[in-house]
């Protein structure tokens, strides 16, 4: 692939990226690539053009005005240190050897500004001596090994030409001067074109490039491709589905002539080579190219196929496309499943069998020693993050190697609860650990362990889907209202008035959003907890999140806000982001049901959070009010220990950033004080925006 630009002057060059048919290695660079000047008395020509073309400067304190100086150093890193062998990179470029004059490396005399400086190879630009002899230019080689070379030269293809900031000024002496301060008339912004640009341009000649061509493949399970319909075409789709590249290399597999009996011994990612997807959505013959001898009329081109990726949590179809690319000439979706005669149930089965799966020997050891030193409770976890992170081929067998370590801590407590020292392991204490292990990849990756080819435990298909419903509803309704007994009568008056307007609001079903804004210290968990404990008390649903996992350990079910969200991590450069929260999961009923959401510590998260909570809440409750109708208090303080600002001040910043936001309106804000100074940021209007 190459794309072509050009400098400033007006001249242009080619960025080339290359891949040959046989790797590189380590041993090959020094007769590929070279750093270092020829000498002259076995190559005279080579040596003329690399003296001439590809030296580098020289700058430093030899020319301190060369170009590439920029606060007294080489941009380009010059002069190279001495090294009498390569030394070659995992991600960049290799280290090239560079050889001294004491070690058989050559040097030549160069005069610049009436000087005579002696070169040596530290100021070599590496090249390759065959291009160099061909062209006799200017071409820089380097051994590449890191992705990061494609993305270097397809950045031009976007980057456009070259732009200069310039300013307009009136030369009539007559008339008015120009607004010093009105930048939009004193200055512009434009690209500009050198002539050999655009005569490259209205010639149509190419500036980038890529050969061969990649056509991308279809990768998908029986009857799954993706189908594009309307009210009127849903019948008609789901009789007649579209052809894809993936059925349709079956069907020229299928075929009885010549094309498709030599279509049988490519795979699927060869198929581009000798046949062409046509607009008819079939493989068509090639016309042009190479002859095939096995297939008269058959023409192969240097054309690659590339089986679209598929990620590993799509088990079956991770597993398919593993197929596609080893098993050649299948004839149908179960044909490929078909190994030596014997018909498998699962693509992972048949990747099994055809030995593509690697073993499980480092999951069965990593177990066998964690039973050592770990607790039952340990291990399930740890099995889980191998299930739901790793992918083990066989994870049945792994829970039948290590089932028993990992139950023994529920055969502990049963042998404790009976005082019976003879009780062993039984059907139910395996099954009761699958429930927490289940519970764990569930909590993990939301999917249960058949997803994992496991065997599901024997629990009802309620208490399945309704997980995070049961982790709300667990709480003990009479230790609840003894602590709602206890504390109430602890409130003082401001906490007091808070919380009758919350619980008036939860009673009233109507939904809302309150901000409580306090200081540190002053009682905001303790008045977030008695909520909590109030609500629960009378079996009600009340969600304790924060925005960092200190805050969270200090509320009764609390979890961070990305934790009980499913927010994304890089939620600050996402502004459209919602909730990963699937509409029919135990989390979507969980935010249905809830009475309140209490967010602790809200002025330390992204604004893009509370917009992608916003989002998905009116998409689950399908109710366009703020937040889909759900009550909302957020808790935080914004004060900081700085002068003080008089709450005049405070409450009209406050209620002008409020009526501002566009998330914000309609908002209803209770403040609990309890004595304290208030303190602000010295710039207030502008931490209220940023939160």
């Amino acid at each position: 692939m190459y794309s072509v630009e050009w400098q400033k002057r007006g001249l242009p060059h080619a960025h080339i990226l290359i891949w040959f048919v046989d790797k590189i290695r380590a041993e090959d660079i020094d007769s590929l690539i070279s750093a270092e000047i020829p000498d002259p008395s076995t190559d005279q020509l080579l040596f003329d053009i690399v003296t001439t073309n590809m030296i580098h400067g020289p700058c430093g304190i030899l020319n301190r005005s060369s170009p590439c100086m920029v606060d007294g150093k080489c941009t380009k890193r010059f002069p190279k240190d001495f090294i009498n062998d390569k030394v070659t990179h995992i991600d960049g470029y290799p280290i090239y050897r560079r050889r001294s004059t004491e070690n058989g490396g050559q040097s030549f005399i160069k005069t610049i500004s009436n000087a005579d400086i002696d070169i040596d190879n530290r100021w070599v630009v590496p090249y390759s001596p065959l291009l160099s002899k061909t062209f006799n230019a200017h071409i820089n080689v380097e051994s590449c090994s890191s992705v990061k070379s494609i993305k270097y030269i397809c950045k031009y293809v976007n980057k456009g030409s070259d732009m200069a900031v310039f300013r307009i000024e009136n030369t009539n002496v007559n008339a008015p001067p120009l607004n010093e301060n009105d930048e939009i008339t004193n200055y512009q912004i434009g690209r500009y074109i050198s002539s050999n640009e655009a005569v490259w341009r209205i010639f149509g000649f190419q500036i980038h490039e890529r050969d061969p061509a990649v056509i991308h493949l279809a990768v998908h399970l029986e009857n799954g491709q993706r189908v594009y319909f309307t009210d009127d075409t849903a019948l008609d789709r789901a009789i007649n589905p579209p052809k894809t590249t993936l059925t349709e290399f079956f069907e020229l597999c299928n075929r009885a002539d010549a094309f498709g009996a030599f279509a049988q011994t490519l795979l699927y990612s060869e198929v581009p080579r000798y046949f062409t997807w046509a607009q008819s959505k079939k493989w068509m013959p090639r016309k042009k190219g190479t002859p095939v001898d096995a297939c008269p009329g058959l023409f192969k081109s240097n054309n690659l196929g590339r089986v679209y990726t598929v990620n590993p949590r799509q088990t079956e179809c991770f597993y398919l496309r593993l197929l596609l690319v080893n098993v050649t000439g299948p004839l149908s979706f179960q044909d490929i499943r078909k190994v030596d005669g014997q018909q498998y149930p699962t693509y992972k089965d048949a990747c099994l069998a055809l030995g593509l799966l690697e073993d499980d020997n480092q999951w069965d050891s990593m177990l066998a020693e964690a039973a050592l030193n770990c607790t039952g409770t340990q291990i399930r976890l740890l099995f889980a993050i191998v299930l739901t992170t790793c992918f083990p081929a066989r994870a049945q067998m792994l829970w039948d190697n290590h089932k028993d370590s990992m139950t023994d801590d529920i055969l502990y407590r049963y042998r404790t609860r009976y005082n019976d020292l003879t009780i062993s392991f039984s059907d139910a204490m395996y099954n009761e650990s699958l429930i927490a292990i289940e519970d764990l990849c569930i909590a993990i990756a939301n999917l249960p362990i058949s997803h994992f080819g496991m065997s599901s435990p024997n629990r009802s298909a309620s208490d399945l889907l309704n997980t995070d419903m049961n982790r709300e509803l667990q709480y003990n309704t009479v230790e609840m209202a003894g602590i709602v007994s206890r504390n109430v009568p602890l409130l003082n008056d401001e906490q007091k008035i808070i919380y009758d307007r919350i619980m008036l609001a939860v009673s009233a079903g109507q939904g809302g959003f309150f901000f409580l804004d306090a200081p540190g210290g002053t009682g905001k968990t303790f008045l977030i907890s008695l909520l909590l404990a109030e609500i629960r008390s009378k079996n009600g649903i009340a969600l304790a999140v924060a925005s960092s996992g200190i805050a969270a350990t200090l509320l009764d079910g609390g979890r961070t806000a990305h934790s009980a969200f499913k927010l994304p991590l890089n939620i600050q450069n996402n502004p459209d982001a919602v909730c990963k929260i699937k509409k029919q999961s135990s989390m979507a009923t969980v935010l249905k049901q809830c009475k309140i959401i209490i967010w602790d510590e809200c002025t330390m998260a992204h604004k893009h959070s509370l917009e992608a909570l916003d989002r998905t809440l009116k998409d689950i409750k399908n109710n366009d009010k703020l937040f889909g109708g759900t009550l909302l208090l957020l808790s935080g303080d914004f004060r900081q220990t700085l002068p003080v600002i008089p709450r005049s001040t405070y409450a009209d910043e406050i209620n002008a950033c409020l009526k501002s936001s566009r998330l914000w309106r309609n908002v209803e804000k209770v403040q609990l004080t309890v004595n304290m100074r208030v303190q602000m940021l010295q710039d207030p209007k502008h931490s209220l925006n940023n939160c």
